[in-house]
């Protein structure tokens, strides 16, 4: 594969805070991965329709033409900072969920904030989220947390959470890509919630627990890569967020059993979102 082929890690940028971070977090993995950056700013042009079908003034979409300009250009100079001078920049009309949808068809991966201004980066709390999670074509991360980014933060480790099912295989494939490449150690977490198991006893859960991750690691070269196989009782939701707080980086599933159950569906993987202390990395499984 030829460089032009590589496909881009994508971000998007808002000019928050937040949407800043992504683009740091972003180029670094481009960085590391030897992969083309792209960034994105969405106009959001079709949400100043007046009534819905009167287009807006030209002067109006100029305004917002300069100031996303103006946007990429500081990300550009941020990404720069990071090690990669040569970040592609493009305004997107579109809204913001369908401009990242969009280009996550041809991209290795999309990166974005955790909050921020409600378009890019207000993702946690409504549909951009749910969007993104569920048509997405690439993988997907949501920047959360400040510890990746302070001194020492490359000596923590990547977290992966599987349950058994059949999408533990290409996030146990991510996560070991990602801590090989980062040379950090993976910890790869397999929870049995107590309520769902209340009559079986605790050390059999456990040895379950560890049989499975021995057989899913088996299957993986795990070589370069030290892992610390962790079984441990408690409810996915909190087990994860825990460890998160010690992490550079969570991989899971983007839905269903592709991680933990219920992640984006339900109350784990919106607690997931919400309190992680570190990048959630979501794996496209379905």
């Amino acid at each position: 594969m030829t460089a032009a082929a590589v496909p881009p890690i994508v971000t998007g940028v808002d000019g928050s805070v937040e949407s800043l971070d992504a683009v740091r977090w972003a180029a670094r993995a481009a960085r590391l991965r030897g992969a083309p950056l792209e960034i994105v700013h969405a106009l959001d042009f079709p949400a100043l329709l007046a009534g819905g079908v009167v287009p807006p003034p030209e002067e109006m979409k100029d305004v917002l033409r300069a100031r996303g300009r103006r946007y990429l250009r500081a990300a550009a100079e941020l990404a720069a900072a990071q090690g990669v001078p040569d970040a592609a920049t493009r305004l997107d009309p579109d809204r913001a969920a369908q401009a990242l949808i969009e280009a996550s068809r041809t991209a290795a991966l999309l990166v974005v904030g955790s909050s921020g201004h409600g378009k890019l980066t207000g993702l946690l709390a409504g549909s951009v989220a749910s969007a993104l999670a569920g048509h997405a074509s690439s993988d997907t991360v949501v920047v959360r947390g400040d510890t990746w980014d302070e001194p020492g933060g490359a000596d923590r480790p990547v977290v992966a959470g599987i349950d058994g099912g059949e999408a533990s295989e290409r996030i146990l494939t991510t996560a070991l890509a990602e801590a090989r490449a980062r040379k950090a150690p993976l910890a790869v977490v397999h929870a049995a919630d107590e309520t769902e198991h209340s009559r079986a006893g605790h050390e059999a859960r456990t040895d379950a627990g560890h049989r499975l991750l021995t057989d899913r690691l088996h299957a993986h070269d795990t070589e370069g890569v030290t892992v610390d196989e962790v079984v441990v009782a408690a409810h996915p939701r909190r087990a994860l967020i825990e460890r998160s707080a010690a992490a550079q980086l969570v991989v899971l599933g983007n839905r269903g059993r592709g991680g933990f159950p219920g992640l984006l569906l339900g109350s784990t993987g919106q607690a997931l979102l919400h309190n992680a202390a570190c990048p959630v990395y979501l794996v496209r499984v379905g």
